[in-house]
């Protein structure tokens, strides 16, 4: 989300006025440019990739993987139509391209970054779901409703990104950004009404309602290993009498025992402890900053420090970055299918390195996690709360 601050003006004018096109000095600018691309270029590939397995593995074609596919959709448009132009604000001191695109521009930026954060909270919904209501999960979560969620999230924050900037409702004179001085392109906020709704309802709200359901998941799923473990510790095995063995399936019919598999469950707990703290302080750590300045520049009359300002949007950029490696990378099944989708093409370039790495055989998927029902009698797989293959 781009936004504007009275310093980046200032120096603008005073680049303008000595003929140099840069904000900084040459070296700085250089060093930027280095490190944005890796971060676009991080950005789109990343993304591209869980699209494209997504699209192509038909084993990840399940109702929960809709939401990854539409969290790295949105970021891999925001590395392809947004991510170039900010560094280009960023860089130099003039934008060129007039104020009807700029203001495209931002919009975009406000759009997708929107969608962004709302896939996030939509996909800690999912798993709440999978883990709190395991029997009935595939019923409420169909298909339909989540293609019904998904285009409600694009929907909902389209008219939020479009709406308000090309109408002036940011603006504190509430005329349209960008008209007077089509050479700054600036996301205004003279508006406190506006920039609060903004922050509180598309980031706090649902900051407050993810890091309260991933406690909840990760609560469950700890409380799941550890009820598992009881049973097998203290020998209660009357539904493994009736059934003579209770055997779990791994990867490629592979079978264990209860007791090896509880203590592979435990290790999934921890994996996925791992991801969700990752997933909680990657989100805090990149988008709180940019929006506590974004709710306090309306009283501040956008006075804040150029860098301060570009470094908290930039971070919250890096978002978008991350969430590859979070939700899909970290993942085993998406791992396999990466696998599949990169080990056919790699070929094509001839590297030994890239040869032994298609040749070595895949790790095997996650186990189950084991649940107890309240009297013992019966033991349910569950799936890992970060597993995205249901």
């Amino acid at each position: 989300m781009e936004t504007s601050t009275a310093a980046n003006n200032t120096t603008a004018e005073a680049a303008s006025n000595d003929g140099n096109q840069l904000l900084r000095p040459l070296w700085a600018s250089v060093l930027l440019i280095i490190v944005l691309g890796i971060i676009i270029l991080l950005t789109v590939l990343g993304n591209l990739l869980v699209c494209v397995t997504v699209v192509t593995q038909r084993r990840l074609h399940t109702a929960t993987n809709l939401f990854v596919f539409s969290l790295a959709a949105t970021d891999l448009m925001l590395g392809l139509l947004v991510l170039p132009f900010s560094s280009l604000t960023t860089i130099w001191a003039k934008w060129p391209l007039g104020s009807v695109f700029c203001n495209i521009y931002i919009s975009n930026d406000v759009w997708l970054c929107t969608i962004s954060i709302l896939n996030l909270f939509a996909i800690s919904l999912d798993r709440h779901l999978a883990v709190t209501r395991p029997f009935r999960y595939e019923f409420l979560v169909t298909k339909r409703r989540v293609y019904i969620c998904i285009a409600s999230i694009w929907l909902s924050s389209l008219l939020l990104a479009y709406v308000p900037i090309h109408v002036g409702w940011n603006t504190e004179n509430g005329c349209v950004q960008n008209v007077k001085n089509p050479e700054n392109c600036i996301f205004e906020l003279g508006n406190k009404t506006y920039a609060m709704f903004i922050s509180i309802g598309t980031y706090f709200v649902p900051l407050i309602i993810m890091c309260a359901v991933y406690a909840r998941v990760y609560s469950i799923a700890k409380s799941q290993v550890k009820q598992i473990n009881s049973v097998v510790k203290n020998g209660n095995t009357s539904t493994i009498k009736k059934k003579k063995k209770l055997f779990l399936r791994f990867g490629q019919s592979r079978k264990r025992s209860v007791k090896r598999d509880s203590q592979r469950g435990a290790v999934s707990d921890r994996k996925a402890t791992i991801t969700l703290g990752c997933v909680v302080v990657a989100f805090v750590v990149c988008w709180v900053p940019y929006f506590l300045l974004f709710s306090v520049k309306p009283w501040l009359r956008n006075k804040v420090n150029m860098d301060l300002d570009l470094f908290c949007l930039w971070l919250g950029y890096v978002n978008s970055t991350l969430n590859p490696f979070l939700y899909a990378f970290y993942n085993t099944t998406f791992r396999t299918a990466f696998r599949r989708v990169l080990c056919g093409k790699i070929r094509f370039f001839g590297d030994d390195r890239l040869e032994a790495y298609c040749r070595t055989p895949p790790p095997p998927p996650p186990p189950p996690i084991a649940s107890c029902s309240a009297d013992e009698s019966e033991m349910t797989m569950l799936k890992p709360p970060y597993s995205y293959n249901n």
